[in-house]
């Protein structure tokens, strides 16, 4: 049998690499087949590529696959790797399961629109701001998700998780440093992978992915597998609709030989639709963090906004403003300082801060904006006097507010269908003229308040240093239009 890390050196010839399927085959990768290649632009003095392609596996039996069968089980899927064109002039990667088909994980981290598949997927050149790969990190996705991933079986869903495993594996041959990445529904799987033990690699029992990181996770688990197996339910790459279930960190990390480093992120919006507050706790083991932002699941603009209204039919199909306060940079900073943990090669980087969450009360008793769960007691932030959440990472933007995010989230807050994520937006009170005068005399007084919260960040390590100018320029548009777009 070829060794799996020889798969990478042959990636460019674009020739398949075969192996044998037997009814002794161990799980695996067994072909990696590059498609394209693209040039993307220079980063550091490092020339880099875009590859796609199809890679094709083997799931063995005995797998804790629902549905699977008692025989081997061949898949293929699509995948992306954008790395330097020189292969091993770089040791760190971050791998993103897809949310629907889309790199929405790249599209945060490099501050460019990212949507479609890898083999349709159009990137600018340069990938905005280089982000990643200025920082010495390659990136990666592949697909997972039934039907979107066309070797995933609707009765067996749970072999996503074998390919997001898999792939990592053959990735480590080039890349000794792998991080799992995910936002929103991307997230949940990341928990799900995690909890369900498929970060441990079924042929040399060593961890796959060194961290993880869960921008939206709080818990939420896919009922993609063992979930939907243990309710008697259809599975579905989403939460399941009637017994949505919350895992608490020692539900999530309870494998310390092979647990990644874990990061878990709750936006305002998650307590009010996603059930957040049942993983707020300081009580986590030494390996992970977690982190309440006031910013929405998702950031209202003009896109967004039409969407919202038009095709979901948000707030009854009248359109209102919608909160425009953006996490990207908080995220770039804890990928970062993540991957320089775990791998100094990456550069320097800020030490991750510690657990940050929001002060809670008692949730509301009207669910027009709330999403309840059956037997449980949520909560959600207790608010200041410009109804700002309370606690949690301080952003400029709660400090020195130019609107009030009220209602938190648009109704319908459900979770009981994949096409409907109305709550994950929120409602945003812009505040106007003189009102905004009275605060802040001009927007140079806006400004000042604004860059003395974004140092105190800066210094705590919740923001990077690079980004300080991008969001003072962010701010000036804020401030000239409180609406946000």
């Amino acid at each position: 049998m070829i060794p799996r890390y020889l798969l990478f050196a042959f990636m460019v010839c674009l020739t398949a690499i075969p192996y044998s399927v037997s009814s002794q085959q161990l799980s695996g990768v067994t072909v990696l087949r590059v498609t394209k290649t693209i040039p993307v632009g220079e980063f550091d003095g490092v020339a880099y590529v875009r590859k796609y392609g199809l890679l094709s596996g083997v799931v063995a039996p005995g797998e804790r696959i629902d549905g699977l069968g008692k025989n081997p089980f061949a898949y293929t899927s699509e995948f992306e790797i954008i790395e330097p064109a020189r292969p091993g002039a770089i040791d760190t990667i971050v791998v993103e399961p897809e949310n629907r088909g889309n790199p929405l994980v790249l599209g945060r981290l490099n501050s460019f629109p990212a949507v479609g598949s890898p083999s349709k997927a159009e990137y600018p050149h340069g990938l905005g701001n280089g982000f990643l790969f200025k920082h010495h990190i390659a990136y990666a996705r592949v697909e997972w998700q039934y039907p979107l991933a066309v070797g995933v079986p609707k009765t067996a869903q749970g072999v996503g998780e074998a390919i997001v495993r898999d792939f990592g594996a053959a990735l480590a041959g080039t890349y000794h440093t792998r991080l799992l990445v995910g936002i929103s529904q991307s997230g949940w799987f990341v928990e799900t992978f995690v909890a369900e033990g498929f970060n441990e690699s079924p042929n040399n029992h060593e961890a796959v992915y060194a961290g993880a990181i869960a921008i939206d996770g709080t818990g939420n688990w896919l009922a993609i597998n063992q979930l939907a197996k243990a309710h008697h339910t259809p599975q579905q790459p989403y939460v399941d609709p009637v017994n949505p279930t919350v895992l608490n960190a020692k539900e999530l990390l309870h494998r310390p030989k092979t647990d990644p480093f874990f990061i878990d992120v709750a936006n305002y919006t998650d307590f009010y639709r996603v059930h957040a507050s049942l993983t707020d706790t300081t009580d986590l083991l030494e390996g992970m963090r977690r982190y309440d932002w006031p910013s929405p699941h998702a950031t209202g603009n003009r896109t967004t906004s039409d969407n919202a209204f038009t095709k979901m039919g948000c707030n009854g199909g009248k359109p209102v403003w919608l909160n425009p306060i953006a996490y990207d940079p908080y995220m770039r900073a804890i990928v970062l300082e993540l991957a320089h943990r775990l791998n100094v090669g990456v550069g320097p980087a800020p030490e991750l801060p510690p657990t940050t969450l929001f002060k809670l009360g008692a949730a509301p008793a009207d669910t027009e904006h709330f999403n309840p769960l059956k037997g449980a007691t949520l909560e959600v932030p207790t608010v200041d006097s410009d109804a700002q959440p309370e606690g949690g990472v301080r952003f400029p933007e709660v400090e020195s507010p130019i609107g009030k995010p009220v209602p938190v989230s648009l109704n319908p807050v459900i979770t009981s269908t994949i096409n409907n994520t109305c709550g994950n937006l929120g409602e945003w009170q812009p505040i106007w003229g003189e009102d905004l005068t009275k605060r802040y005399a001009s927007s140079a007084g806006f400004l000042t308040r604004y860059g003395a919260s974004l140092d105190h960040l800066i210094k705590e390590g919740y923001v990077l240093e690079e980004d300080r100018m991008p969001m003072l320029a962010r701010a000036a548009q804020l401030y000239a239009n409180p609406g946000g777009y």
